[in-house]
């Protein structure tokens, strides 16, 4: 049982629950659930959220749902696509406010017998859980109470401030048996029901104000228990280590969560270090970078919101294609693994990653441009530097019709910063501005690109290379499906380096970033490997695992991996043969002092963080395509947030701390 001990016997309970497991709404409504109104005016998108960032900061993009009710008896209603199944007894957990003017009196206070009705609500307002089709007359209805104020994100302990206090901001958690969801066959809940009662002026119009609506825990779930889930059961099951704390020994407990000024900070170079005397040099990131370990900066139980944790903002509602790359909310099992994942950083021995500051990224890039070239993972990179940016980006937009010659359907759709279309990787070619005037560009190719390199001239994105003042780019992991042997592999690396050196502007840099390995059985990793060599180790039966052996041949013809069980995807090929651009660039003089490698090997140790199982968890298909709950496991892309922003990061200190990418 997750909650069952230390829960007062009465319908609800003043103690809040602390971990989100299944989440309805934060921010925004999650994609298994749909708004069906049973009369009431909402709105999903309201500005005055409950969310708190550290120091009580409000949460940029954070939004609510309000709800203006004209008569008694009008409903709100939240409906899942598929059954929810519990095995144990969780409180539902949720924030609101209202209106005081239509409200006279304050809540009741949460404890002991609540009045629970049947059928009808004899309070202001109240609440339900049932079963999807389930009659009003026999749903039991249970008044809107106070467990006192809503805690704020920070440190998972520090209270809201004044002015948070003063808007209202009410916490309430209740047991499921309280609607009469006893017993574990009851459990399969599909609906949330608000409703307005009999106890206000008919003439009245009161407004509901809801945020943070889910089903919570106490505590951690442990192996072997189950959460809950959609469906019949739930597909990843919880693994021993996940939410495993920080370890009792070591300069993270010794200082303790109070006095350390850097406790739980995301992607942290310094996290538990800052009783050193001197700073450490910042990584140029030209090697120094790569000799370090992975240490779990955080521990991941005082997490409750992984996007605010990670970017001190709310991510937008996100749909399309790939929007269960945004894993954390696609399942209680997948937020407890996100959750564990963003709880580790990585330290190099001998110098400091500077944490991502879109203010100072803003200020250094000026009226300057940056393309991002490459393929899902050089898009995954582009929007994970966009997420830490935060406010420094005003705009982005997807502009279509630029990938095909001689159209004149062109267009762009843009989007303000609280909003984004990465669950569809923003099609091939999208823009995001900063408020200093600079560009990151990015252009989404796959197997194109290769033959595009050999003949810029001829590429569709050739005005926005012209344009570039830095190009990011990256072959990945499509170049094996043209040259399964990687015998042209230098080859396009001398004709791509040439042309690119040609049609680039002058002052331009050019930045090649490595490709990392994928991870077989992703879905049980939960945490990071200790060596790169661990890694590698998976993908080869062979003693000498940097060593390349091309793709065989069966008699019928029927190509082979280098491994056929263990690297199926040739996931070795690329990183194996990426020192062909150092030596292409040495060779091409308009490259000299303009080229650089960003090596990221690093992130080859990350067996967790992947996509994994998470696609498995949707309703919904691609554009004219499958459902996505048949999709194969995805152990090459990472969640967001997750490993994929060290990606960013390791860009971000590239630039940064090296004077030659300064602007002139």
């Amino acid at each position: 049982m997750l909650v069952a001990t230390g829960l007062a016997a009465g319908a609800t309970t003043s103690a809040a629950a602390v971990l989100p497991l299944l989440v309805i709404f934060d921010d925004s409504l999650q994609n298994r659930w749909q708004l069906v109104t049973g009369g009431a005016h909402t709105d999903l998108s309201a500005p005055r959220d409950t969310g708190r960032l550290r120091g009580g900061r409000r949460v940029p993009c954070g939004r609510s749902i309000s709800s203006n009710f004209n008569r008694t008896g009008q409903t709100v209603v939240f409906r899942t696509d598929a059954a929810v199944m519990l095995a144990d007894s969780l409180p539902l957990s949720l924030s609101f406010a209202f209106n005081p003017a239509a409200w006279p009196s304050r809540p009741n206070k949460c404890g002991g017998a609540s009045a629970v009705t049947r059928g009808s609500c004899s309070a202001l307002f109240c609440v339900s859980v049932r079963r999807t089709g389930l009659a009003d007359g026999d749903t039991a209805f249970v008044p809107l109470c106070s467990s006192g104020h809503r805690r704020a994100e920070a440190r998972g302990h520090a209270k809201l401030d004044g002015d948070a206090r003063r808007e209202g901001w009410l916490q309430m958690d209740a047991r499921l048996e309280a609607f009469g969801l006893a017993a574990p066959g009851d459990r399969d809940l599909g609906e949330v029901v608000f409703v307005r009662g009999e106890a206000q002026p008919a003439a009245a119009v009161p407004n509901l104000e809801l945020d943070e609506l889910w089903l919570s825990a106490r505590r951690m779930p442990r192996a072997g228990e189950a959460p809950p889930s959609y469906g019949q059961g739930d597909i990843n099951v919880v693994q021993r280590n996940w939410l495993q704390g920080v370890a009792r020994s070591g300069a993270l407990s010794k200082q303790g969560a109070e006095r350390n000024s850097h406790f739980c900070e995301y992607m942290s170079s310094e996290m538990g270090h800052s009783h050193a005397t001197a700073e450490r040099p910042r990584c140029r990131m030209d090697g120094d970078h790569l000799v370090g370990r992975w240490m779990q900066t955080c521990d991941p139980r005082l997490i409750s919101r992984p996007d605010h944790f990670a970017y001190g903002r709310a991510l937008p509602p996100v749909t399309g294609w790939y929007d269960y790359r945004i894993c954390y909310r696609q399942s209680a099992t997948e937020r407890l693994r996100t959750l564990q994942a963003i709880s580790w950083s990585w330290r190099p021995y001998s110098c400091a990653l500077a944490p991502v500051r879109g203010a100072d990224f803003d200020a250094w890039l000026g009226g300057r441009t940056i393309l991002f070239l490459g393929d899902s993972l050089m898009a995954q990179a582009f929007y994970a530097l966009l997420f830490l940016l935060g406010d420094a980006v005003v705009q982005t937009k997807d502009l279509y019709g630029y990938e095909v010659a001689n159209t004149t359907t062109r267009g762009e759709i843009a989007m303000d910063t609280c909003h984004s279309n990465v669950g569809n990787e923003g099609g091939w070619l999208s823009e995001a501005r900063l408020r200093g005037g600079g560009r990151l560009v990015k252009i989404l190719r796959h197997q194109d690109l290769f033959s595009e390199l050999r003949g810029v001239d001829q590429a569709w994105w050739l005005p926005q290379l012209r344009e570039a003042d830095i190009v990011v780019f990256n072959i990945g992991h499509h170049y094996h499906k043209e040259d399964p042997a990687f015998y042209k592999y230098r080859e396009l690396a001398d004709v791509a380096l040439a042309q690119l050196g040609a049609r680039m502007k002058p002052t331009a840099h050019l930045v090649f970033r490595t490709t990392n390995i994928g991870h077989h059985a992703c879905q049980n990793a939960t945490r990071p490997l200790r060596s790169r060599e661990d890694a590698w180790k998976e993908l080869t039966g062979s003693n000498r695992i940097y060593e390349w052996r091309p793709p065989q041949r069966t008699k019928r013809g029927a190509g082979l991996g280098v491994d056929m069980f263990r690297d199926k995807y040739n996931w070795r090929g690329p990183p194996l043969f990426e020192t062909a651009w150092q030596d292409a660039a040495r060779a091409t003089p308009r490259l000299a002092g303009r080229f650089a490698v960003l090596n990221v090997s690093f992130l080859d140790m990350r067996s967790d963080g992947h996509v994994a199982t998470s696609m498995r968890y949707s309703s919904s298909r691609g554009e004219g395509g499958p459902q996505k709950a048949t999709f194969p496991l995805d152990c090459l892309h990472y969640c967001y947030p997750g490993p994929a922003d060290f990606w960013a990061l390791a860009l971000y200190n590239l630039l940064r701390n090296n004077e030659r990418y300064a602007r002139s």
